[in-house]
């Protein structure tokens, strides 16, 4: 995106992270959002803003960890800030059918979404000694911690992400 924060491009002439929040608000109790850039402008939206708990630009499981910390629920909703389009029953979806995992990721059976997770806190710890094993990658720590892919086939437009300057002008033409 040319060096720009995804998340305060406009869509329809509002910040994408916007567009998340109403995809979400209505399924979850709490909002935290998680940036280490452009804050002041992220604080504009009324939620608390947190900046990674870890140093070293770790990825999305740094910031993962640190809203688990901060999070005063077990069950906690991850998602990207790319992804305007997110099923309005998402958590219900993800928790009908995670059986006895401690998370849950997308899967829209082409591809995986690993950043879009409903996640327990129980597992912060382990994504601090992950972390400070020198790893980075979500899907393998997912992978070796059992986490459960739930399918929605049924739903690929939802999860469509805006990782580039023509993608999001053709949404801001065709939405």
């Amino acid at each position: 995106m040319a060096g720009n924060d995804k998340g305060l491009l406009l869509l329809k002439g509002k910040p994408l992270y916007c567009h998340v929040i109403e995809r979400i608000k209505p399924q979850v109790g709490t909002i935290i959002i998680n940036s280490n850039q452009n804050i002041a402008a992220y604080q504009q939206s009324g939620y608390p803003v947190i900046t990674d708990q870890l140093s070293g630009h770790l990825g999305p499981l740094a910031g993962i960890y640190t809203g688990l910390l901060h999070s005063q629920t077990d069950w906690n909703l991850v998602v990207s800030c790319d992804t305007p389009f997110l099923p309005l029953d998402l958590v219900q979806q993800l928790h009908r059918n995670m059986g006895d995992h401690f998370a849950a990721y997308v899967t829209d059976g082409e591809k995986e979404h690993p950043t879009i997770l409903l996640i327990n806190r129980c597992l912060a710890g382990k994504i601090k000694d992950y972390l400070d094993c020198g790893e980075r990658k979500l899907r393998l720590f997912l992978h070796q911690n059992g986490v459960k892919k739930v399918l929605f086939s049924d739903h690929h437009h939802y999860f469509e992400n805006i990782n580039t300057p023509q993608e999001l002008d053709y949404w801001n033409q065709h939405l």
